[in-house]
């Protein structure tokens, strides 16, 4: 009996020392998957010390992300991290990521302000990544506080991302100011989500807005815009941008705004072309192409109804179509008037008070405005541009 409880003893004791060794080889097998998946996304990684022990795994890594993971619009091209990977060599652990920006490189257009934004970031961007599974990861950065000639605030910034054949990026930031003496711009409770595939993406954003420089005052409350990508031979983009009110004490009052635009049918290849374009003449060049293989835009937009100046203006709903031909030398096409390649529909429907206003502002829409049907108090435009002739409700325009 005796010896069987020395065995068990010593088999336990030897479990126990293996434990690290066993699960360290396990965690450090999967945190090289994560290593290598990332990298087949193209995330640049590179282990440059490696402090780890018996019972802990810690490495420090560079990482380069570029702007296709970094979903920056095209204006940010690369960041370079410098990240601290910590883990226990024991069945139950959480991965933790400690890490800082060390260089910020802007796309060619954005160069100018490559030197101010890369000390910005060096000096206050910090985060840290923590991750049970090596595939859903919970992040926090931490708050930026500039107390200068004016005070800048981000605070409580938190998120959560996960990489695999879908990636999905979660960004929460309770509040964004700048105030001085004068005033105060804020964004509070901004959400953005983000989704790619290979087939595109989608991005949404919420936010509330408030402005203050006395007696001044602006309050935007529920502004959501969104943005979607469909990717296959052709390309669609679908842009939206709206918010539940506006409202500036005694200037204007504004319920329910939206607006969407979409691209259509742009060639996928000739997009490509336009995002690297060099310089301006290139990107010109490449929008040539597009409209020699052809593409529609449709915009749709609408307020359900705009106080301004104590004065009840109304409503407005529009709706514009506009399909692209396949045409060459179209600088040529429409110096010459010819607009052919264009097939056109516009509906517009709005209050008098609001036709006048526009009226007003751009006095060669008078011309159309005349052309309109007033029904039930509105007044309702409907055009459409065909074989290079202009048509109101059907009928050709003189």
């Amino acid at each position: 009996m005796k010896n069987k409880l020395i065995v068990m003893g010593l088999t336990f004791v030897i479990l126990i020392a293996l434990t690290p060794l066993i699960f360290g080889k396990l965690m450090n097998s999967k945190y090289n998957q994560m290593l290598n998946s990332l990298r087949e996304k193209g995330i640049k990684i590179k282990v440059v010390a490696d402090k780890s022990s018996y019972l802990k795994t810690d490495k420090i890594l560079d990482v380069v992300i570029p702007s296709k993971i970094l979903n920056s619009d095209g204006i940010v091209e690369n960041l370079k991290l410098k990240v601290e990977t910590k883990f226990n060599n024991l069945p139950v652990t959480n991965v933790l990521f400690l890490g800082k920006v060390e260089k910020v490189t802007l796309s060619q257009g954005f160069k100018a302000y490559e030197p101010e934004v890369d000390t910005f970031v060096k000096k206050y961007i910090s985060f840290v990544v923590t991750t049970p599974n090596f595939k859903n990861y919970a992040y926090s950065i931490r708050d930026i506080n500039i107390n200068d000639k004016v005070q800048i605030g981000v605070e409580n910034i938190k998120g959560t991302f996960a990489f695999g054949d879908i990636i999905k990026n979660n960004i929460n930031i309770a509040d964004i100011y700048i105030k001085d003496k004068k005033g105060l711009i804020e964004i509070k409770n901004f959400k953005n989500s983000f989704e790619q595939n290979k087939n595109g993406s989608y991005s949404k954003s919420t936010f509330n807005v408030t402005t203050e420089f006395k007696p001044f005052k602006l309050q935007i409350d529920n502004v959501c815009s969104t943005l979607k990508t469909v990717i296959s031979k052709k390309v669609d983009v679908i842009s939206t941008l709206g918010f539940a009110s506006l409202k500036s004490p005694n200037i204007a009052d504004v319920d329910k705004f939206k607006i969407s635009a979409e691209i259509k049918d742009v060639d996928k290849k000739i997009l490509e072309k336009i995002s690297k374009a060099k310089n301006k003449n290139e990107r010109e060049k490449y929008i040539d192409e597009a409209f020699e293989k052809g593409f529609a835009i449709n915009i749709n937009s609408s307020v359900k109804n705009i106080d301004a100046m104590k004065q009840k203006l109304g409503y407005y709903d529009l709706s514009l179509n506009i399909k692209f031909l396949p045409v060459k030398n179209i600088q040529q096409k429409i110096n010459s008037d010819d607009l052919k390649f264009i097939q056109a529909k516009m509906h517009f429907i709005t209050t008098p008070r609001i036709a006048t206003i526009l009226m007003n502002i751009y006095p060669k829409s008078a011309f159309l405005f005349a052309l309109a049907k007033k029904k039930n108090g509105n007044i309702e435009l409907n055009l459409e541009l065909k074989d290079g002739k202009l048509y109101s409700e059907g009928q050709p325009v003189q």
